[in-house]
């Protein structure tokens, strides 16, 4: 055997020896990726919440801006981080829907208990022309004294129903009379500021779900 041979497989290559290091450090630095990736997917899951509303995505909600309460105090998400908030627009003079979803709200809200106070009802009117802060304040009273009753000029008004994706058109039936029709659609923004899920009349019908969905929202922050 010649010393070219005998040399050949006892001395390492310094090259392969790095290579085996690197490879090393790369399977580690995948399997911590792995890892995260596996906990931040649990993460999420964990904090995900099965709502009975339809979801939507969870985008911030819209300022609603020019729009003042029935105090004349300007609106603001950063008062109401922490709670839930069900934002819905209407008019005192709607002869059935609002009523009926205004009424449908209060009894799911009756059953939450100490959480009650977590929850705020966001009410705007779409006719600002009859529903003045007067009016507004006396007809929300009727189902729950502390909604927020919002109003502002119809311009205003418009540019959030656009963001707030709410279609609604004027229908006139004579002598200076009409009536509002709109789309009838309470909008739920968690504790952080952001879009959570829509509920069409249908889905607040059952008092149970909405309180559910309430109770879910506010344990898991």
């Amino acid at each position: 055997m010649t010393q070219t041979e005998v040399a050949g497989p006892v001395v390492a290559s310094p090259r392969r020896h790095g290579g085996w290091k690197g490879s090393a450090r790369r399977a580690a630095l995948a399997s911590l990726v792995l890892l995260a990736a596996v906990w931040a997917w649990a993460h999420l899951q964990s904090h995900s919440v099965d709502l009975h509303g339809t979801a939507l995505k969870p985008l911030p909600a819209p300022t609603l801006p020019g729009l003042t309460d029935t105090q004349g105090k300007a609106f603001s998400w950063a008062h109401e981080r922490g709670r839930a908030v069900l934002v819905f627009f209407g008019y005192t003079h709607c002869p059935d829907v609002c009523p009926l979803t205004l009424a449908a709200l209060a009894q799911s809200l009756r059953q939450l208990g100490p959480l009650r106070q977590r929850v705020r009802v966001v009410f705007v009117t779409l006719d600002p022309a009859r529903d003045t802060a007067p009016v507004l304040r006396a007809y929300l009273d009727s189902f729950m004294p502390d909604i927020i009753g919002l109003r502002a000029t119809l311009p205003q008004v418009t540019a959030s129903t656009r963001q707030w994706n709410v279609t609604w058109r004027r229908v006139d039936t004579g002598g200076g009379q009409y009536w509002i029709d709109h789309t009838a659609a309470v909008t739920l923004v968690g504790p952080n500021g952001r879009w959570l899920a829509r509920y069409g009349y249908g889905q607040l019908t059952n008092p149970d779900w909405l309180a559910d969905d309430l109770r879910a929202v506010l344990e898991r922050g």
